[in-house]
């Protein structure tokens, strides 16, 4: 965990000298940032230029609520002096996560070349100081689609769009579990939390596709069948490929019991809360479908549980610390 930490506390920015390139929506799983990193700097090498501040390029995530395209990266590009030299809305109409990254890096390269060739044939007539020289690597021979050309924007301040941080990123998943070896199904919600970017609010609902059973020496047979809801409060951490959440969780669980063998059936409920900690990772399989891992370790709440008795006797105690996983398959959606 510690090493989670220092991991995520490092800058969401590849600085390579010259040249700056991060994310204005850190916590969108496409395209991923460590991916696009790679890719524009394999494909656009390195830039050199004089001073300390070099050029940045930021991408963020955004959706339109009407218009075309509804989804899109907004890719901009600030000069040394912090001036925009380029904005471009890079619609993501079923393109993969890798090729939005080679989108952007392609937008990147063919700008810093037009940028390069202008500068070269100024330096034929009137050189002058203070320009950034620019070291490139031979064209990539990969083909990529079409980006449509757009007429630069006029300068203009720079300004950070957060989509991430508005919080509204949402999953819903089925997911299979495991807990005191008894299988479950359920579904599975997540849902960021506006006011504090990097939290987000889970619930789920989980029904036995078993029940528990335990004989007594009278004869007597119980069997109960469970259905459990939980909630919790997980800190994000962006560790890629994915997202690493853990926090707090509260379960409540109602099992139905039935006895046979005795005199009188009978039928009785009883309600488990259940506290504990819930670790998980999420890894995206596309720009909304994803896979979802979790383990938990629960503990029984010391007298908010009710019992099961047959002739005074406890039966089907519940046991005290639960460890359990799960696995999901879901889709994403929202910033």
């Amino acid at each position: 965990m510690g090493v989670a930490l220092l991991w995520a506390t490092e800058a969401s920015a590849l600085d390579s000298g010259g040249f700056t390139l991060e994310t204005g929506s850190p916590d969108a799983l496409c395209p991923d940032l460590e991916a696009t990193r790679e890719i524009v700097a394999r494909r656009l090498g390195s830039l050199v230029v004089e001073g300390r501040k070099g050029w940045l390029a930021r991408y963020t995530i955004g959706h339109a609520p009407a218009g075309n395209p509804r989804d899109f990266v907004r890719l901009e590009l600030f000069n040394p002096e912090g001036g925009l030299e380029l904005r471009r809305d890079l619609p993501m109409e079923g393109d993969s996560c890798r090729t939005m990254s080679e989108v952007i890096a392609l937008v990147l390269d063919r700008h810093f070349r037009g940028l390069a060739g202008s500068e070269a044939a100024e330096t034929t007539q009137t050189p002058e100081e203070g320009r950034p020289a620019l070291a490139m690597p031979p064209s990539s021979s990969h083909t990529l689609a079409r980006v449509p050309e757009q007429a630069p924007h006029p300068r203009e301040p720079v300004r950070t769009s957060r989509l991430s941080e508005s919080g509204q990123r949402r999953r819903l998943s089925a997911e299979y579990a495991v807990s005191r070896a008894q299988p479950d199904l359920g579904l599975r919600f997540s849902t960021g939390l506006g006011f504090r970017p990097k939290l987000e609010a889970t619930f789920a609902l989980r029904w036995g596709l078993t029940s528990l059973k335990e004989s007594e020496p009278q004869g007597a047979r119980v069997e109960a069948r469970t259905v459990t809801s939980r909630a919790s409060v997980a800190v994000l951490l962006t560790l890629p490929p994915g997202v690493l959440h853990f926090g707090p969780v509260l379960s409540l669980a109602l099992q139905r019991a039935t006895t046979r063998g005795l005199q009188t059936p009978t039928d009785r409920v009883r309600a488990l809360w259940m506290t504990g900690v819930e670790v998980g990772f999420v890894t995206p399989l596309g720009r909304h479908l994803f896979l979802e891992g979790s383990s938990s370790l629960d503990f029984v709440v010391p007298g908010a549980s009710g019992q099961f008795l047959v002739d005074n006797r406890e039966v089907l105690s519940p046991p005290s610390p639960v460890f359990g996983w799960a696995l999901g398959f879901g889709y994403a959606w929202g910033n």
